[in-house]
């Protein structure tokens, strides 16, 4: 194997902020040599992922896989990983990864920002070249990335918020001395009130960034690479959630920016699609109980403001889950038995940095309805007795009485469907994540949801559902029509979002269907048309396709739905969201209940 000469490397996140190249592949080059990769380089969570085999080929490294561990040693350092862990030890420390290795397109990738800095690595963006070059960097600074890959704890002092002191003497290296840019690359810092803080970083550009959420003070540590200009003076704010934003210079090429925090709490870094980011915190919840009044149970809240909450109703034992999403739990977590019928224990604590999760163990069928605001900052969440197909029949009854506006429904009775059994296919799964966005989202987490939601009405309607998968499982696409044929299924529907060569450009919706086929593509046109009429989005087209395995597999009349395009920025946010998920889901379901009732002898 050639081994390749010491190189300094710079991750660059430049993807979101040039959008020359935001249409084309990003570039990879050793010095003047391009590597040939296979896959475009993947970005998430705000880190650049590379594939396991750049650093044998081109930067001398012997690897070894193992099932999950991964174990790649050069001749003075040596890191392990594992699969969807993240943490790696390097030469016997453990180190904390913002990103885990995964597995993807055939490849296993890793984070580039880790494996650069443990290799002190730098990577330079060059224009001309549309991608990276990798240079030798002459800085004192280059264990800076080895600081800020480490534990928190650990590796960011407590009292680490401004610039280190210059240098003394050196021992040989150069020392790099920050001189001010006539330009300013932090060009303002916003920030957002209402029912969630947020503040806005306005950029010229930047080349990556890295996160820290710090205990005592709280505060969260955002240090943006390849930002130029001056620091800005502290932004006092009046919050709940935090108190300042303060910004400093962390070395010659990093700006950190300082939220001063009220305590603790959960974000997210999202980029914004005109360049910049946008920091989000998480709703603040304070207070959880349960309260009984004539008769009707319900959960009882203090937030900023009102979360979404995705509800999951669980057997064996019976419970209901209500997840809070973008929340923090501000008390303790707690789990203590209830004799309110029928919930006999109550669970609350936080299930991850974004989610708290509350738990109902009960002794019969329960289930959520829409949350109710009683006074600014109380909320009560109804929970109805029965089953959720119960809840939904009751709420569209409701809706009926009220003449509530917004997704149109069929006038449908229930059990419209009785005697159909219908295929529903979440794709991708697994291994096979599908499609990725530019928030790392992947489209096998938003098919099953989407497909999950549309069962749920379906059963609702009198049909027997099939899923290919209800789970983050691999189901060949040669399977998937042997499940619906060996169900009997009258229908299949096959659900997935979209993308495109040319990553950010293509919007909307379409549905495909077998070509040659008359009546899948009356299916195809039913769900295009009631899909597009409550989500509305762009209409495409629906067109027939003779190379699917989905289609080929089976006779059934079939259609595969793109919701809409998952590499699109605008798209992914709404394919994220549950509300966006449900509406999806109304339209394909109302599109099937059309096509029957158009079709039926």
């Amino acid at each position: 194997m050639k081994r390749a000469a010491p190189i300094v490397f710079f991750l660059i996140s430049f993807l979101l902020i040039c959008p020359s190249l935001s249409e084309a592949s990003l570039k990879l080059y050793v010095e003047n040599e391009e590597v040939q990769l296979k896959h475009d380089l993947v970005m998430i969570n705000g880190n650049y992922m590379i594939p396991l085999w750049v650093f044998a080929e081109h930067l001398g490294a012997e690897i070894e896989i193992d099932g999950d561990r991964i174990q790649v040693d050069f001749d003075d350092q040596s890191i392990g990983m594992q699969l969807g862990v993240d943490t790696a030890q390097v030469n016997g420390s453990e180190f904390k990864l913002e990103v885990a290795p995964q597995r993807l397109q055939g490849e296993i990738i890793v984070p580039l920002r880790f494996m650069a800095d443990q290799r002190q690595l730098s990577l330079s963006f060059v224009q001309e070249l549309g991608g990276f070059r990798l240079t030798r960097k002459a800085s004192r600074f280059t264990g800076l990335g080895s600081l800020l890959a480490g534990e928190i704890t650990s590796q960011v002092p407590e009292d680490q918020d401004e610039p280190p002191a210059q240098p003394g003497e050196d021992q040989g290296t150069p020392i790099v001395i920050y001189e001010p840019s006539e330009t300013q690359g932090l060009r303002e810092v916003v920030f957002k009130g209402g029912p969630r803080a947020s503040v806005v970083l306005d950029l010229e550009s930047y080349t990556g960034y890295q996160t820290y959420l710090l205990e005592s003070p709280a505060r969260l540590v955002l240090d943006l690479y390849g930002v130029s200009g001056q620091p800005f003076p502290a932004l006092e704010v009046d919050s709940p959630v935090l108190s300042a934003v303060r910004t400093s210079r962390f070395d010659e090429q990093t700006l950190r920016v300082v939220c001063d925090l009220k305590a603790p709490t959960g974000y997210q870094v999202l980029p914004l699609p005109g360049g910049g980011l946008e920091i989000q915190f998480n709703y603040q919840l304070t207070q959880v109980g349960l309260e009984e009044k004539d008769g009707s149970l319900h959960l009882s809240f203090h937030s900023s403001a009102a979360p979404e909450v995705q509800a999951t109703y669980l057997e064996n034992p019976l419970r209901l889950v209500l997840d809070f999403l973008d929340t923090t739990l501000m008390t303790r977590s707690f789990d203590v038995p209830v004799q309110l019928n029928p919930v006999v224990r109550l669970r609350v604590g936080q299930h991850s940095p974004t989610v708290t999760r509350v738990v109902l163990e009960l002794k019969e069928p329960m289930a959520s309805l829409p949350i109710e605001e009683r006074e600014p900052g109380s909320f009560i969440l109804p929970l109805f007795k029965g089953t959720r197909a119960e809840a939904a029949a009751y709420l569209r009854r409701v809706a009926a009485q009220e003449d509530i506006g917004g997704t149109e429904l069929l006038p449908v009775q229930e059990g419209v469907l009785s005697g159909l059994t219908i295929a529903v296919d979440p794709g991708h799964g697994g291994s096979d994540p599908g499609a990725i966005g530019y928030q790392g989202t992947f489209e096998k987490d938003v098919n099953l949801a989407i497909g999950l939601y549309l069962g749920e009405l379906l059963h609702e309607a009198g049909a027997k559902v099939i899923f290919t998968r209800d789970s983050d499982i691999y189901v060949s696409i040669f399977e998937r029509p042997e499940i619906a044929l060996e169900a009997r299924a009258d229908l299949f529907v096959s659900i997935h979002a979209n993308s495109h060569i040319q990553r950010g450009t293509a919007r909307g919706t379409e549905t495909l269907y077998r070509a040659k086929d008359p009546v899948s593509e009356l299916f195809a046109r039913a769900v295009q048309d009631e899909l597009v009429k409550a989500i509305t989005l762009i209409d495409r087209r629906i067109w027939g396709r003779e190379d699917l395995a989905v289609f080929n597999g089976s006779d059934i009349p079939a259609v595969l739905v793109e919701v809409g395009f998952l590499d699109h920025p605008d798209e992914e946010v709404l394919l994220r969201a549950s509300g966006f998920q449900k509406v999806a889901a109304q339209g394909i379901f109302n599109g099937i209940v059309r096509f029957y009732l158009e079709n039926k002898k």
